[in-house]
């Protein structure tokens, strides 16, 4: 069997690392509200979350891969720290939950500086965090603050399993997998399926530009009904 050098895994490394930097960036220009239109016009309703999972920082825009680590409330040995932060890498989303009613941080300064270090653009959980001081640049969502440790009380389970957190949409929950694309901006934070990806980011592109039509034939003085009448802004959205 060929065994691959460390040279090669650099490089693999490296082109995944701006394969992710470049899908950062381009979803970076697209607001979270005219994704949440396309995906809505896709047949995907329920892909944003709850504004019950409240920003904790003053950093709100982000974009990057789910890092899934799920857990279980209740006494248990958990896996390794090795084992929860390897499967944190650069760019990623950290998701963590579901809490389960556990209302102690399941995460704080320690971990989420771990975290920072291996290249974490974002912390979100539908549990508690705490520490939020040592990480202000760092987005990080969740239910809110606690000082407490949640030592005994929760534990982390598995890095490979889809986390059901809050939704804003009909259903009311939306299922995170790992690898799934999670985009966050003042409006909120809206999660991308995995398999759709490329299509949805292709559509929403062709939507920002129609809506950029518009917003300047209105700003010239056009009504409207008019401009809307004269753009169909979804009708090229594939449907998921």
């Amino acid at each position: 069997m060929t065994r691959s050098s460390p040279r090669s895994h650099r490089r693999q490394a490296s082109a995944l690392a701006d394969a992710i930097n470049a899908i950062a960036t381009r979803l970076g220009q697209l607001p979270v509200a005219l994704l949440s239109d396309t995906l809505e016009a896709a047949g995907l309703p329920d892909q944003v979350l709850s504004p019950a999972l409240r920003p904790l920082t003053m950093a709100r825009r982000f974009a990057g891969p789910a890092a899934c680590l799920s857990g279980r409330a209740g006494p248990g040995p958990g896996l390794a720290i090795d084992a929860v932060d390897t499967a944190v890498t650069p760019g990623s989303i950290v998701v963590i939950g579901p809490a389960n009613g556990c209302d102690m941080a399941l995460a704080g300064g320690n971990m989420i500086s771990a975290w920072r270090r291996r290249g974490a653009a974002a912390v979100i959980t539908d549990g508690r965090l705490r520490d939020a001081a040592d990480y202000p640049e760092l987005p990080a969502l969740a239910r809110g603050h606690s000082p407490r440790n949640c030592r005994g009380a929760w534990h982390f389970i598995a890095t490979d399993r889809p986390i059901p957190l809050a939704g804003a949409g009909p259903a009311g929950r939306v299922t995170i997998h790992p690898g799934d694309w999670l985009v966050g901006d003042e409006d909120g934070v809206i999660v991308l399926p995995r398999a759709q990806l490329s299509a949805l980011i292709e559509d929403a592109g062709l939507v920002a530009e129609i809506e950029e039509q518009m917003r300047a034939q209105i700003f010239a003085g056009a009504a409207r009904g008019a401009v809307y009448a004269g753009h169909d802004r979804f009708g090229h959205v594939r449907r998921a």
